[in-house]
Order: structure tokens, then sequence, then C-alpha cells
């Protein structure tokens, strides 16, 4: 046994290392090591005190103590909200310019004053709003929605890496169901085991925090 860490590299046993030498290796989620005062070989992954390495590197693995709260993702959802009204409203003042079609909406209550085939081509413009702006921002550098930025929340894969564009499209497909279906989708936050929503479950994502400022 040792007082150092070892790391195989290549099909090769490198080391000791204290953990700082061992976080300026190239170690990835799956790389074997040998920590001190053991004598098995774990994935880096595994290692508590690898993951503020991992986070510095943008790998933000979903590990159970970082998982964001129903509460954290609300503030997030409601800051989203407010820009994706903003946006809604440009798209639809933009589809007025093209083709002359308007929507007399001033209140809550003036939607439900429109003709059913006017309501569903809101449904789908809001809807595609919504799909276009979160994939966009999931796919990015950010790894989330710019609501989701602000409170320090990101969207991962169980690697802890973030989405390829096909399931953050998939994702936010499913999300725009659960919001038109009364946001019931979001409700297995409070109860699943990863505090994960419909839309989660769907793409296996998960939200977790950043822990490092």
């Amino acid at each position: 046994m040792s007082n150092g860490y070892f790391i195989i590299e290549n099909g090769e046993q490198s080391g000791p290392f204290t953990l700082k030498e061992l976080t300026e290796r190239d170690i990835e989620n799956h790389s074997k090591i040998l920590v001190p005062d053991s004598e098995e070989w774990q994935d880096a992954c595994d290692l508590p005190e690898l993951y503020p390495y991992f986070e510095s590197i943008g790998v933000y693995l979903p590990t159970g103590d970082n998982l964001a709260s129903f509460w954290m993702r609300l503030l997030a959802y409601i800051a989203d909200y407010f820009i994706l009204a903003i946006l809604t409203n440009y798209v639809l003042q933009l589809i007025a310019l093209a083709t002359g079609k308007t929507f007399a909406i001033h209140t809550y209550s003036d939607i439900f004053k429109m003709s059913i085939s006017d309501m569903v081509l809101l449904q789908i413009i809001t809807g595609v709003t919504l799909i276009v702006y979160n994939t966009i921002g999931e796919v990015s550098p950010m790894k989330g929605s710019i609501g989701k930025f602000l409170f320090r929340l990101v969207v991962v894969d169980v690697e802890g890496y973030g989405q390829s564009f096909l399931t953050a499209l998939l994702r936010n497909f499913v999300k725009v169901f659960s919001v038109f279906f009364l946001y019931l989708g979001f409700l297995p936050v409070l109860f699943t085991e990863h505090r994960q929503s419909i839309h989660d479950l769907a793409a296996k994502t998960y939200v977790v925090r950043k822990t490092i400022l």
C-alpha cells in the first residue's frame, strides 16, 4: 500500500502522485485510479476528491449531493418564463410582418376568446420557441437555459457531460407536453430518486448545481 495515487496510462501503471499531481494528468471519467492505502482500482468518477477537478474541466457528475432541487429549478424556470415571453412576442411580431396574421392578446382571458385554430397555432408557436430556446442553451457551453445559468444549474447526462443536439431536442419536445398538460411532467422532481422530471427521464438527463464559483 502507498500514500500516493496511481493511475493506469496506456495500459501501464504510473505513480505514485499527490492529488494535485494526479489532477494534472489526462484523467477521464473511467480512468483507473488506485487511491492511497487501498488495493482496489476504481474509476476516477467514483472518487469524491476528484469531483472539483471534473467540474473545473466542465464535467458535472450527478453525484446525488449536487442534484438541483425542485425549488431551484422552479426559480430558473420563472426566469426563463419571462425571457420566453419576450422571445415569443418577438416571433409573433415577425409573423405579423411576414403574413399579416396577428393575435390580439392583452390579458390571459383574451386567449380563451380566440378561435380553436388560432389557439392551436399560438400553442405551436409557443412550443417551437420553447424547444429552440432551450435546445440551443443546452447544447451550448452553458449546458442549460439562461435561467439555469443564472442559478448555476446545468443539464448533463449520466457521465456528467452535456447533451447531444438530438438528446436536447428530445428533452425539450417532451418538456413542451409537460408545460401544456398543466406542468404535471415537472412533479416527478419532487419524488424521483434523482430529482428527474418526465423530460429528464425521457432523455436520461440530470439537472445539477455547479459547486465551483
